[in-house]
């Protein structure tokens, strides 16, 4: 396969009247065949170029999860055209901003969207053609037209070449500035072989697709990588852990890929339905959690994948064999919760710059720790290490964007002789593997010469019981004339609440501010002295985060609504 496009037919042709694309429907999962997807992006891509859109047109994608998503991003590439995936959550200012960047005269859209962008056409680019995935009376540029008006069309011969920009994807991450990643047919499809051969996965999987389409992770992961090898994806319904349990039960979910705050939420879902069981299920479930944790600490083994299987088939989740997680660190208590329940869950690592996995730890028995070795065909180094052997990770393969859209001196700025420069920090570990420790902008330099990496610091706060979210960043001394290390904390407040009642306490700012100062310098005694809290912050509101579960690092400051200082928790000398 030379061209993204290549990838319909030729699942078609593997696959045929397999399921590939399913929504939720009050009578069950159903939707389309692999035969009945390539139809779909056959015709569409029909319409659109009868529309006038053809090689090197930017066309924006923004709408919700479903079977519609594919096929308008596939049948954009069919065309010749270029795919610009726009998030759902957006200010209108910001998708205008993209779609006026990016050049594009074409958007599709579904009914959800369709107001806001008529809007920004209105009223900043009045030139931009609106196509809706979604039937409207009139309207000539809809997926249903197309399906009705050309049936029967077959696949087009693109022009495109391999190398040709194919995807342009418009993502800030956490920190600095919004860019656009040009990738071509090439970098994608080489990072699709890469997982299809890393992952053993196939027509007997079904992905629960729950981050946006729209981003890399998701796009490649969930939905090109089972094209390729005739897995299904069934379209959740939401993000919120019962409906998620629901939805991988009834979907017959196999294969499920996340972020860790979704990982998090979706194992304190899990134990809060064995507390809600009746009591005799509830003291079954948490003996064998209970011999499968000791069995594990004591010896190393892992004996929940066969003492809890009937445990399993009884909550539904029987199919389920593998999570996948990326975007940001995993917190090591959540690996081992969905280990200990007899899940292997994979970490690995990737940017979109990359297409995106770059790598990625190995199934059936993973570890903790270190977020894998490459994928076939990807080169992996680090950049002057200090020593301690941590340097800037830099990443050479056909996965690798083309550059930043109009944007040569940032291009010229990461892309050096062949390799990418990540902008993150990590080793390698006695075992190959990559272990990220942090972010070169992050960094914090004391007045000593030290450097402290907040990623670092966070892992170790993060798993306290009473802290669901933690952002460590650098901050000036009292005298403000010295960088020390500040935590910004969003504390668990039922898990303190309970330790309230349990000591016959009030759950008040004092109470939270004693037990949270306490443990936070507990905790600090796990590391060097001069990485340890010297100042903390509590927010009474979760972080602000990006679409796939990211905290936005910038604009966190003590005088920002519902932030809160506590005094100094420890000295040092």
């Amino acid at each position: 396969m030379r061209l993204l496009p290549h990838l319909v037919d030729f699942a078609a042709n593997h696959y045929g009247d397999a399921p590939f694309l399913l929504r939720h429907t009050p009578q069950g999962w159903s939707g389309l065949s692999f035969n009945g997807f390539a139809r779909s992006v056959h015709a569409f891509a029909a319409l659109l170029e009868s529309a006038g859109i053809g090689p090197g047109t930017r066309v924006g994608l923004q709408a919700e999860n479903r079977p519609e998503w594919p096929i308008a991003y596939m049948a954009v590439l069919e065309a010749g055209a270029v795919v610009v995936p726009i998030d759902v959550l957006l200010q209108p200012r910001e998708v205008g901003e993209i779609l006026e960047t990016a050049g594009a005269t074409h958007v599709i859209t579904s009914a959800r969207q369709r107001d806001e962008l008529q809007a920004i056409r209105d009223t900043r680019l009045p030139a931009l053609e609106l196509i809706s995935l979604d039937p409207r009376d009139g309207d000539p540029l809809t997926l249903p037209v197309a399906l009705a008006r050309f049936a029967t069309a077959t696949a087009r011969t693109s022009p495109a070449e391999p190398g040709d920009l194919a995807v342009l994807i418009f993502t800030s991450g956490t920190t600095g500035q919004a860019k656009g990643v040009m990738l071509s047919h090439s970098n994608l499809l080489h990072n699709v072989e890469a997982v299809a051969r890393t992952f053993v996965f196939g027509p007997g999987d079904r992905f629960l697709s729950v981050l946006p389409l729209h981003h890399t992770f998701e796009s490649t992961g969930g939905m090109l990588c089972p094209m390729r090898v005739g897995a299904s994806v069934a379209y959740a319904r939401g993000l919120k852990s019962n409906e998620l349990r629901e939805d991988i039960r009834s979907s017959g979910t196999t294969l499920f890929i996340g972020v860790p705050l979704l990982y998090e939420k979706l194992l304190a879902g899990i134990h809060r339905a064995i507390d809600d069981a009746p009591l005799p299920r509830r003291l079954l479930a948490r003996t064998l959690l209970g011999v499968t944790r000791l069995v594990r600490l004591t010896t190393g083994a892992r004996i929940g994948w066969k003492l809890l299987a009937p445990l399993r088939e009884k909550a539904g989740l029987g199919k389920l064999r593998m999570y996948v997680s990326g975007a940001s660190p995993l917190p090591t208590e959540v690996f081992w919760g969905f280990a200990d329940f007899g899940w292997p869950l994979l970490e690995g690592y990737g940017l979109t710059e990359t297409s995106p996995v770059v790598v990625a730890n190995r199934p059936p028995r993973p570890l903790p720790g270190a977020v894998g070795w490459p994928l076939p065909g990807i080169e992996l180094r680090i950049v002057n290490p200090d020593e301690s052997g941590d340097g800037e990770i830099a990443v050479r393969g056909p996965n690798v964007m083309i550059g930043y859209y109009r944007q040569p001196e940032m291009t010229a700025e990461v892309l050096r002789d062949g390799w990418f420069f990540t902008g993150d920090l990590g080793h390698l570990t006695a075992d190959g593997r990559l272990k990220i420790t942090g972010r070169l902008k992050n960094m914090i330099a004391t007045a000593a010469g030290k450097k402290i990496y907040p990623e670092e610091v966070e892992a170790v706060l993060a798993n306290c019981p009473y802290i669901l979210e933690v952002v460590v960043a650098g901050g000036r001394d009292a005298r403000g004339d010295r960088e020390e290390v500040h935590a910004y904390i969003h504390p668990d407040r039922q898990a303190l609440e309970g330790l309230a009642r349990l000591q016959n306490r009030v759950c008040d700012d004092a109470f939270i501010d004693a037990v949270l100062k306490r443990e936070v310098d507990a905790r600090g005694q796990e590391l060097a002295a001069y990485k340890r809290v010297k100042r903390l912050y509590l927010r009474h509101d979760e972080f602000p985060k990006t679409t796939t579960g990211k905290i936005k690092r910038p604009g966190l400051t003590a005088d920002a609504p519902g932030t809160r200082v506590i005094a100094t928790v420890t000295a040092v000398a």
